[in-house]
């Protein structure tokens, strides 16, 4: 049986510092109505974010939901490449088998989400 991080999760993270700290490459989506994890674009988690893409407003809010899904600290992750650019990598101060363990944890809420539920159930 496979793990859901053994195809999509993995190529958007790297181990930084031996380990002790990662690199995580998202996908930004300013300007939604809601910030949030928002699922997995080409296998990177895509962070939605109401800020707009203006004066670097939206990579600090990213930047602040990225420590929220993760539960770091604000402090704890830092900007490597964000710019104007969609795809932008982060540095977080934690070690990379919890980024792993989170991603996984994420694509398995998503992955029942997508789920059809039982014939004849209706969600309101």
């Amino acid at each position: 049986m496979s793990s859901p991080t053994d195809g999509r999760a993995r190529a958007c993270v790297r181990a930084l510092d031996g380990g002790a700290a990662t690199q995580l490459d998202v996908r930004a989506q300013p300007g939604s109505k809601r910030s949030g994890f928002a699922g997995f674009w080409n296998g990177m988690p895509k962070i939605a974010v109401s800020a707009p893409p203006v004066d670097g407003r939206a990579n600090e809010e990213i930047a602040r939901v990225i420590a929220d899904v993760f539960g770091l600290k604000s402090s704890a992750v830092e900007p490597i490449r964000a710019g104007k650019l969609r795809v932008k990598s982060f540095r977080l101060a934690c070690p990379t088998s919890t980024v792993l363990a989170k991603l996984d944890a994420l694509e398995q809420v998503m992955s029942t989400r997508n789920q059809p539920g039982p014939k004849g159930d209706r969600h309101a």
